[in-house]
């Protein structure tokens, strides 16, 4: 007797697929050099997250930490403001040219902070050499974001911004901790080594990568991609969101010293960071199923809600707080990888770098706002209340996000 033939699973015109879950990290994952972009992305991330608390304690180590401090703030200050040059030179030069010869002038300026220290130094040399630091920083980690919209499409474009989201929230937790055991437990100058070496490795993988595409963009008009009304309204959405995000993460802090529970500082944080590497690899591919035109919008609000309840567990219990973390930071991976994927949708023809820098730019732009305006809320108000005004900025990019259309969206 014949086996009864399977029907093949069919769906109806203008219906989608069934979801199926990983099925388009398996699609992503069979690209070619995908684990070598992977590597790239990853050491890149590591070396960026390294390098703040490292320079910190490096010169804290010598002069006051308000020097340490402002070192690392020019130092922030001197990439964010020229990150979209940077990106602009990738697209418009060949790769190669561009990275090593950030990456030579980089490492000459970390050697010459790292001995003007040693020996020393002023704090103002010590603040401009930090800013050459963070001027010079070879951009692998924007550029590989457009490497990613060069070799994904569609679903898989989603699931790679999702990736990449993954792993810069990976690096947000095992950065700070791997730098702090180098600089306190062996050497101040470990750290440096660790981040020269992860540069060299990401340099040196993209500059061999065979995705990694030659420039196309020609000279132009100067505004670039901000001449786009769309991704200006995406940039100004994208601020108030990492203000927001950033608001949390210095909020939680002040509110554990309040509520006598600082010891809980450092879990707050790292449920807030584990939820958004979960929330990247199960809600980022699933994503597409929302419609493009709202996704933005219906993700921002379902921050909003997770910061609404977060809110409502800081004025019951400490211990509250804790479980509900991970659930607050659920969407914020998935987030930072819809605006990327919308970012890089928006991008002028040839100029997804310089528009990845910017996006990079308005996160410093809108970290530092977060931090100055919340951390103050929260040490004249009390955590609680600087807490409860956190879905302000959110719901405020909701609506800007919703004036926002791709090229695909319309």
């Amino acid at each position: 007797m014949s086996r009864p033939r399977r029907t093949p699973v069919t769906t109806r015109p203008g219906h989608p697929a069934p979801y199926r879950l990983f099925a388009d990290h398996r699609t992503l994952m069979s690209a070619p050099g995908f684990w070598r972009m992977c590597a790239a992305g990853m050491a890149s991330k590591l070396a960026a997250g390294m390098t703040g608390l490292s320079l910190l304690l490096l010169i804290g180590g010598s002069h006051s930490y308000g020097t340490a401090g402002l070192a690392v703030s020019c130092s922030t200050l001197g990439q964010g403001l020229t990150a979209p040059l940077r990106g602009r030179l990738v697209d418009r030069r060949p790769a190669r040219p561009v990275l090593l010869g950030c990456l030579a002038v980089h490492l000459a300026a970390t050697l010459t902070v790292i001995v003007t220290v040693r020996s020393g130094g002023g704090a103002t040399a010590i603040c401009a050499l930090a800013a050459a630091v963070g001027a010079s920083a070879p951009p692998v980690a924007v550029m590989m974001r457009s490497v990613w919209h060069g070799v994904a499409t569609g679903a898989t474009l989603n699931t790679a911004m999702a990736l990449d989201a993954s792993m810069t929230g990976a690096a947000l937790i095992v950065a700070p901790v791997l730098a702090g055991w180098l600089s306190l437990s062996l050497s101040p100058l470990l750290p440096y080594a660790a981040i020269a070496a992860l540069t060299v490795l990401a340099v040196v993988l993209v500059v061999r990568c065979p995705s990694v595409r030659e420039p196309s963009a020609a000279a132009g008009h100067w505004p670039g991609p901000l001449a786009s009304s769309a991704l200006r309204r995406l940039l100004v959405a994208d601020a108030l969101f990492v203000m927001a995000v950033t608001a949390v993460d210095v909020v939680l802090p002040v509110y554990a010293r309040q509520a006598h529970a600082a010891a809980l500082t450092g879990p707050y944080l790292g449920g807030l960071a584990v939820g958004g590497v979960v929330g990247s690899f199960a809600l980022g591919p699933a994503t597409k199923r929302l419609p493009r035109g709202s996704a933005l919008a219906v993700l921002l609000g379902l921050f909003a809600l997770g910061c609404a309840v977060l809110a409502v567990a800081v004025r019951l219990s400490p211990i509250l707080v804790l479980l509900v973390c991970p659930v607050a930071g659920l969407v914020v991976g998935t987030l930072f990888a819809v605006l990327r994927t919308t970012g890089g949708e928006l991008a002028p023809a040839g100029r997804v770098t310089e528009t990845m820098s910017w996006l990079s730019t308005v996160d410093m732009v809108g970290g530092a706002a977060g931090a100055a305006v919340f951390a103050r809320l929260a040490d004249a108000q009390g955590g609680p209340t600087a807490l409860a005004l956190v879905p302000v900025p959110i719901v405020a990019a909701a609506v800007v996000s919703r004036r926002v259309r791709t090229r695909r969206g319309r």
